[in-house]
């Protein structure tokens, strides 16, 4: 897998190596900590740009075990057959002091927090250097060590289930994992990351009354506050975790249309619907930039939920650092600009859109929405999110973000509207 990384294979992840935790782990925590390994490998090893991608990976593999878990050289050339053992001695004797004494403030934090020049650039106007390392700090983190949400479903299939909570959280006691619940969304339970692997084969989740979504993403739905009554567009919907939410918040009532461009994603987006038993769900493949109903001015909400670079998903999704440049940027706030503008066509005068992305980047967010208040009407927000960013010496009513560092969550936009009647 990480030859193929290297090589700029696709599909890396298939759904068969995704069931294996042991090399997920290695995958996920290699490609974390990409260009932090690549120095050090490039300062001890002369020919490593001589190596095909095979051999190089265990390179690879092998500085992030010696540096990261203190694996005996022993060991790894047990492990790798055929390495230099020359290089692993030069790994075991790395000191990073010496390493990056004569760098800049900003090159030593793309190495140490393996973050790309390009992020760096992009967020100092916005962020302090503290501030920024902070969220780059969490976002490097590793999951099992640090604290995540489970969601309870309570659009439950068994009319038993009167108290479900109850039942929920008396089978976590039993089975000795810990949770506490989270202050700001009343449905979301934290457990330790190193407990995910018990949540998953506990019945509550296998049976759909359970499912794991980050803070920020259940915020977002948190932020629209649907109604039993409406009529609501969630434009870019799958997975459709959030989805879900908004059925859970509806009661299964009222009509949400789900749009989403990818065939394979539409059916991952139908099995999991069908799990959580949420049934006010219509799923439409298609390109929500040219949404395929007959009349504007039909939403009494609208979710536009967008593609983005993904700049606050690093814990979860850390190949996506690697993607981090201007021409992925630029793609991502192109399309983002068309979904807003069919955003706004669908929805009524007075209904509410809630735009929101999973990224840092002050373009993706405080920019976007810049260019469409001629047409908004700003709202409130929940009291606990952070604001967003400042822009011309003025913070952007009805805007907001969660950070990593501060709300240990992805890092995301969100902000709320009202249509104006024009």
């Amino acid at each position: 897998m990480i030859s193929r990384f290297i090589r700029r294979d696709t599909d890396i992840l298939t759904e068969t190596l995704r069931k294996n935790n042991n090399i997920i782990h290695y995958y996920n925590e290699i490609i974390r900590f990409w260009n932090k390994i690549n120095f050090v490998i490039k300062k001890t090893l002369s020919y490593s740009n001589s190596l095909e991608s095979n051999e190089l990976s265990k390179y690879f593999f092998a500085t992030y075990r010696m540096l990261w878990e203190h694996t005996s050289k022993k060991k790894i050339i047990t492990e790798l057959k055929e390495i230099d053992k020359e290089f692993l001695n030069k790994v075991r004797k790395f000191s990073w002091n010496k390493a990056i004494a004569n760098k800049n403030e900003k090159e030593k934090l793309g190495i140490l927090e393996a973050i790309p020049s390009f992020m760096i650039e992009h967020l100092f106007p916005v962020m302090n250097f503290d501030f920024l390392q902070n969220n780059i700090h969490f976002m490097n983190g590793e999951e099992s060590k640090i604290e995540i949400t489970i969601r309870v479903n309570n659009l439950c299939r068994n009319p038993n289930f009167k108290d479900l909570f109850t039942q929920i959280k008396d089978n976590l006691n039993k089975n000795k994992i810990a949770y506490r619940k989270d202050l700001d969304l009343s449905d979301l339970l934290w457990i330790s990351g190193s407990q995910k692997n018990r949540v998953i084969r506990n019945p509550y989740y296998q049976q759909g009354y359970l499912i794991f979504q980050d803070k920020a993403s259940a915020a977002v739905i948190q932020t629209l506050a649907p109604q039993q009554e409406d009529k609501i567009c969630d434009m870019c919907a799958a997975p459709g975790v959030k989805t879900s939410l908004i059925a859970q918040y509806m009661k299964n009532k009222g009509h949400i249309i789900a749009g989403e461009f990818l065939t394979k994603r539409v059916k991952m987006m139908n099995l999991l619907l069908k799990q959580l038993n949420v049934l006010n769900v219509h799923i439409i493949n298609t390109d929500s930039i040219i949404f395929p109903i007959r009349f504007q001015n039909y939403f009494d909400c609208v979710l536009l939920d967008a593609p983005c670079t993904g700049s606050g998903a690093f814990l979860a999704s850390p190949e996506l650092k690697w993607r981090q440049n201007e021409g992925f940027l630029y793609q991502n706030v192109i399309l983002q600009k068309k979904l807003i503008e069919n955003a706004i066509k669908i929805l009524k005068p007075n209904g509410i859109l809630v735009y929101s992305t999973c990224s840092l980047y002050p373009e993706e967010g405080e920019y976007q929405i810049l260019d469409f208040m001629d047409y908004l009407d700003p709202l409130n927000l929940p009291k606990w999110f952070s604001p967003s960013y400042i822009i011309d010496n003025n913070t952007i009513p009805g805007t907001g973000r969660l950070f990593p560092s501060l709300h240990h969550t992805q890092g995301f936009f969100i902000g709320k509207f009202k249509k104006k009647e024009i």
